[in-house]
């Protein structure tokens, strides 16, 4: 059976087999080099500032890369860096993205239905030119948050264990940053690896070969590029009514 990772989940795999089993058994104060683990901690940031900077994290999954692609005054795709949402841009972002996530924690916000989470997906791929093939639903987003539930893996930043089929705000971004940067597929695999670089165990042989035998995702289109040769060709007032946009449907 062919298995598909994204590529930090790859990355993560390389550094536990590069470095061995070094590492301590407890949660890490450091999650640098992992990915669920750091936003998991992040989350977890109940002062205002902590709250504020876990936003701005999450924020910036769903906004392009500092490099984007687009087309040249000669008609080629060319990569160039992006200027087209600005700094200013992705802070007021994360601004309505703190204030809506701490009114929620205070009982005063609503939470995200994954419906609307999924919709804001699908809108966004329908706008960008994605094929129908790329697109989400309720049902994988909440089998995706009910086994980090079952695992008991980074519950301050996945609610399923207290909050249903409804998701915190930053969760709710979080959730669409990361059907963005997997074609709209969240893998419940790279769950169980995060949690395994947490807490390893004696690398077994099936782990090693499946580290260096999985093939690069070739999924085509690729959903993150779509969004930045839509910003490219359309522009930054389109970029910012599509973003808007997508705030709008997560009701914040």
């Amino acid at each position: 059976m062919h298995v598909t990772l994204s590529s930090k989940v790859i990355a993560a795999l390389y550094f536990l087999l590069l470095f061995g089993c070094k590492v301590s058994a407890q949660q890490p104060a450091n999650c640098i080099h992992i990915f669920y683990c750091l936003f998991d901690q992040k989350a977890a940031a109940t002062d205002s500032a902590g709250i504020h900077q876990y936003s701005r994290n999450v924020a910036d999954l769903i906004l392009p890369n500092a490099w984007t692609y687009g087309r040249s005054p000669s008609g080629r795709m060319e990569s160039f860096e992006d200027e087209f949402l600005g700094e200013k841009y992705a802070a007021k972002l994360a601004d309505r993205l703190a204030g809506a996530e701490q009114a929620t924690r205070s009982g005063k916000g609503r939470r995200v239905a994954e419906s609307e989470v999924a919709r804001a997906f699908n809108e966004l791929m329908k706008e960008v030119g994605a094929p129908p093939s790329v697109r989400s639903d309720e049902m994988s987003l909440h089998k995706f948050r009910a086994h980090a539930a079952e695992i008991k893996a980074f519950t301050a930043l996945l609610s399923a264990d207290r909050n249903g089929t409804n998701c915190n705000p930053g969760e709710a971004v979080f959730l669409l940053g990361l059907l963005i940067m997997d074609n709209g597929v969240l893998y419940e695999r790279n769950l169980d690896d995060e949690l395994a670089l947490m807490y390893p165990q004696p690398l077994r042989n099936d782990v090693r070969q499946m580290a260096f035998a999985v093939a690069k995702n070739a999924i085509e289109p690729d959903s993150k590029r779509l969004v930045s040769s839509y910003l490219a060709d359309h522009g930054r007032h389109a970029g910012r009514s599509l973003f808007n946009h997508l705030f709008e449907i997560l009701g914040f």
